[in-house]
Order: structure tokens, then sequence, then C-alpha cells
């Protein structure tokens, strides 16, 4: 049985930030204001993360190949993947 490796490509990195803002939508109980909550999700998680408004619509398009801003970002959604002993390489990933 080999263990499953965790897939931090970009276009992962997109599907977790968009559901990270649709949560956060379903959470607020106004979905009315979906539009003033994504864009206040996206605002939170690209300061938390450090990255340029560039980067991180990059990000959200599924098409930030950078290696250091996409780290940044998944540590901001709890998920480093240097805690998971992957290295992100541009585009992809090493699995140390």
């Amino acid at each position: 049985m080999t263990a499953s490796r965790p897939d931090f490509s970009p276009r992962m990195l997109m599907l977790f930030l968009r559901a990270r803002a649709e949560f956060q939508v379903m959470e607020s109980g106004e979905p009315w204001r979906r539009t003033e909550l994504v864009r206040a999700a996206k605002t939170g998680l690209r300061s938390l993360a450090g990255v340029t408004n560039n980067e991180f619509h990059m990000a959200w398009m599924g098409q930030l190949c950078a290696p250091e801003p996409r780290a940044r970002l998944w540590a901001a959604l709890g998920h480093p993947p240097a805690k998971r002993g992957i290295t992100l390489t541009h585009g992809g990933q090493d699995h140390g």
C-alpha cells in the first residue's frame, strides 16, 4: 500500500481558495452578500499569505506557478507543503 501524496498544484490551490471563499459565504448565512463576502475572503487570504494582488489573482485563476507565493498561500489555508516534506517547484512539486 502506497501513501497518498497531496497535490499542491496551481489548479488544486485554485480549488482550495475558491472553496474557502464559498465556505465563508455559506457560514455567514447571508448568501445574498456573496460578492462582498467572497471579496472579503480573498482580501483576508491575500493579506494573511503576504502575496501581491497579481499573485493572488493568478492563484485564483489556477495559473500561479511561482513556488514561494504558492507555499505562502497554502500555509495561509492551513496546509503548508513543507510540513509534509514537499518542496514546491515552478508549477509542480518534489516529494523530499
